[in-house]
């Protein structure tokens, strides 16, 4: 799939994929580094066309599996599951 350029661009800093049973659908939560919170509702099965482009992608360019930033920041809920773990 070739999409066009998004006009508005954001830093992902986090993501994170919860799934709605009820509703049939998974949505992916990107914190931005901006501390901006976006959700992206991905209906029906789309959410292992993403899988597939990610494995696609890693395959084309494996040296992307070496690229790292520094320690960046998580969802709040995920320190607090980290949190109540410990």
């Amino acid at each position: 799939m070739n999409l066009p350029r998004a006009n508005i661009r954001y830093r992902a800093v986090a993501m994170e994929f919860a799934a709605d049973l009820d509703a049939h659908s998974v949505e992916m939560h990107v914190r931005t580094d901006t501390g901006k919170t976006i959700a992206v509702v991905c209906p029906r099965n789309s959410i292992f066309a993403v899988q597939k482009h990610i494995e696609q992608m890693g395959q084309a360019c494996p040296e992307i599996a070496g690229w790292s930033d520094e320690a960046l920041p998580s969802f709040p809920q995920h320190d607090l599951i980290k949190e109540r773990a410990s």
